[in-house]
């Protein structure tokens, strides 16, 4: 890197000096000493380690930067170029940690070098003030007052409290252990009801008022000041909030991680209470009350608080236990200096933001696990709106696309843009990305690519090859081994059925009771007649025998039909081959024993979502399938027909979420056939039959759909409205 810069001449005579009023404070890590700089009035501080604190120490007021850096080339081997020094200045002026007798000058003299303020200032023990279109944080008090009142309650930190603390917490982990399914099905029934909702509502904002007077009291446990207190509006829900930045001033590790700690020990203590109380009460508003702080304590705990990709309490725990001081800052810094790098052959960049060892590959996983993990909670919070009201779903997709989406990535841009046009090599090279960017983006949204569908299925017999009960009884006799070949019309099982058995023999007892009536209602010799009244007798009773007789008849339909027969010829395939295992067993009427394999190509049945269905009859796809038995060999095959409409029942459980497959079922259904949606179902046949024995009926298959060709923009607006037009009309 040349000793020179172009912008020396700007700042050569300048006299900044660091504030009277700051602190610094000395650190170690990873081994390496680093210069906590912090403006306690104003709360801004920077971290610099040796070789720029050396530089920073020397600005007085009284000597010029090219005094200052005239004496820094005395006696050294390495001395800093111009152009680090020129760097320390703006990230110095950056921060608001640069004073200056006169009128202040621009020291950003390269837009893009420098980090936007505050980019290099060292976290708080709470997060900064959002620039958020979804939170806005106002300052409402001093709390300095309200927390000398609570002073006693300090007394928490201690070794005594921390045993306590501990206590509470391993007897709430028992208790909810031994509790857990009790709370579970609790959960399930009550928590989306509106009573809960409101309580939960009610509770919330209490609750973390108490989280965050635990930050404020850890805070003044260890000397420190809190000035600031007020509520932050997230998306119009009010919150609480105390400056517990004086934190980052403490020089012992285990007391800037107990501040960051303190109101997720305090939501947990209030849930070490509130399990024993939930499980102790009777009925009525204060067990449910307790329920709600209970569920409500823990989760925002466990999944909000503790989560160190968001930053808030975990995040500050974590970067104060892997030494990785103000990790998101500096995470993005690294992938901004790596894109001016790589994308606009900023060589310098190499120098920028040096990590020590170790840091690296923290800084480098850090900024895009954040990004995605804040995606992934914008896409829930958009489907739930969305399942409630299809106004609140399009308007949070919208707002916050905006926000976590486009924003940042309109910033991102915006900062290599005006970091390229500094020099006219970097424009040049700027230009050219974005002219290509943009021919790309208009290439994937409009051009028409190959499209695909992946489903699962199982291998599913034809109509006519099937083996089934058309009689409900239990398995007397396997007459037919599995494998053997049959002609059309052979019994392969023989079923019974006793109830059918006694029906047919009280019917004949009845019948032969009628026809015996019958006789005697004749006219007899010596019988004096009654005119009309054995005619009307006689076809009463002649009705009644016919309906006897047909329901005679009807019996012994269903009594020859407990013998399975098969309906074409060729080879038995059992589902279960082993005669011990079908002997005694009841097949319901309907069900499934086999099929007889006659060499025609096997077809696999796959059950799809209405919606994709109607895609896929549209675009008349040819088709590849795989056989679980073969994975390895892809098949060619054709869709042959569908269920011309939806279904509410699956043909085999095997395409259920609870057995491996792609469709969620009814929880209260314990066959696993009935979907939570009403499917579509497709067969899927192959153009030649597969090895022998690799087609077995049930076998898992998986159906590659070729769609033809559509461009990707097109194909996500029928997605969108195909999901929207679902939760429209959810009878579909």
């Amino acid at each position: 890197m040349s000793g020179d810069s172009p912008r020396w001449h700007r700042v050569a005579a300048l006299r900044p000096r660091l504030p009277r009023q700051l602190c610094v404070r000395r650190q170690q890590v990873r081994g390496e000493t680093w210069f906590l700089l912090a403006d306690t009035g104003a709360r801004r501080s920077v971290r610099l380690n040796a070789a720029a604190y050396d530089i920073a120490a020397r600005l007085d007021g009284r000597r010029s930067v090219q005094a200052v850096w005239e004496q820094l080339l005395e006696g050294r081997r390495e001395p800093p170029t111009q152009e680090e020094v020129v760097d320390l200045l703006a990230r110095l002026d950056a921060a608001g940690l640069l004073r200056f007798d006169g009128e202040a000058p621009r020291l950003r003299l390269d837009p893009g070098e420098a980090p936007a303020p505050g980019e290099e200032s060292a976290d708080g023990a709470t997060a900064r003030a959002p620039r958020s279109l979804l939170a806005w944080r106002l300052r409402l008090a001093d709390p300095a007052r309200l927390l000398d009142r609570l002073a006693p309650l300090q007394r928490v930190f201690s070794p005594a409290g921390a045993v306590l603390w501990l206590a509470a917490v391993a007897a709430l982990l028992v208790l909810a252990a031994q509790h857990g399914p009790e709370l579970v099905a609790h959960g399930r029934e009550w928590l989306a009801t509106p009573r809960y909702v409101l309580l939960a509502l009610l509770a919330y904002l209490p609750l973390k008022l108490v989280h965050e007077l635990a930050h404020g009291l850890a805070v003044r446990r260890w000397g420190g000041t809190v000035h600031d207190a007020g509520v932050t509006l997230v998306m119009g829900l009010p919150l609480p909030w105390m400056d517990a930045s004086a934190s980052t001033l403490f020089v012992r590790r285990r007391q800037r991680i107990l501040v960051a700690a303190a109101g997720m020990m305090a939501e947990l203590a209030v849930a070490a209470v509130a399990l024993p109380l939930w499980l102790w009460l009777p009925d009525g508003p204060g067990r449910d009350l307790a329920f709600v702080l209970l569920f409500v304590a823990g989760v925002s705990t466990l999944v909000f608080n503790a989560n160190p990709l968001q930053r808030l309490d975990g995040y500050h725990i974590a970067t104060e236990l892997l030494a990785l001081p103000n990790l998101a800052t500096r995470s993005r810094g690294w992938w901004l200096a790596q894109l001016r790098r790589h994308l606009l052959r900023r060589e310098e960049e190499a120098e920028a933001l040096r990590p020590t060892p170790g840091e690296a590959p923290w800084l480098a996983a850090y900024a895009p696990l954040s990004w995605l993990y804040g995606l992934a909670i914008v896409a829930w919070t958009v489907l739930w709106l969305g399942s409630v009201s299809l106004l609140l779903g399009v308007g949070s997709a919208v707002l916050l696309g905006w926000q976590m989406a486009l924003r940042p990535l309109l910033a991102l841009l915006g900062r290599l843009r005006t970091a390229a046009q500094a020099r006219p090599s970097s424009a040049r090279r700027w230009r050219r990305l974005a002219l290509g960017s943009v021919a790309a983006l208009v290439a994937l949204l409009a051009v028409p690519l190959p499209r695909h569908a992946l489903v699962q299925g199982v291998v599913w017999p034809p109509e006519q090859a099937q083996l089934r009960a058309d009689e409900a009884g239990f398995v007397r006799e396997l007459r037919v081994a599995d494998g053997t070949e049959v002609p059309a019309g052979a019994v392969v099982l023989l079923l019974e059925n006793p109830a059918l058995q006694t029906q047919l023999e009280r019917q004949d007892w009845r019948i032969a009771a009628l026809e015996a009536e019958l006789v005697q209602s004749l006219p007899g010799d010596g019988a004096l007649p009654v005119p009309g009244a054995p005619e009307r007798r006689s076809g009463d009773l002649q009705a009644e025998l016919a309906a006897a007789r047909h329901a005679q008849a009807r019996l012994r339909e269903r009594i020859a039909a407990l013998a399975v027969r098969s309906r074409s010829a060729g080879r038995v395939a059992l589902l279960q081959p082993q005669a011990g295992d079908l002997a005694g067993r009841w097949l319901a009427q309907g069900a499934l024993v086999g099929q007889v394999l006659g060499g025609a190509p096997p077809t696999v049945r796959v059950a799809l979502p209405e919606s994709e269905a109607d895609a896929l009859a549209e675009a008349q796809p040819e088709a590849g399938v795989r056989l679980a038995a073969a994975p390895g060999r892809a098949h060619d095959a054709r869709l042959v027909r569908d269920s011309l409409g939806a279904v509410a029942r699956l043909p085999s459980a095997a395409l259920s979420e609870r057995h491996g497959g792609p469709v969620p079922t009814d929880p209260k259904d314990g066959d696993d056939l009935v979907p939570l949606r009403p499917v579509v179902l497709l067969d899927v046949q192959l153009d030649r039959p597969p090895a022998a024995g690799t087609a077995r009926l049930g076998e898992r298959a998986w159906v590659r759909l070729d769609l033809g060709f559509a461009p990707l923009g097109w194909r996500t607006v029928q997605a969108i409205w195909r999901g929207w037009s679902q939760r429209l009309n959810p009878q579909f």
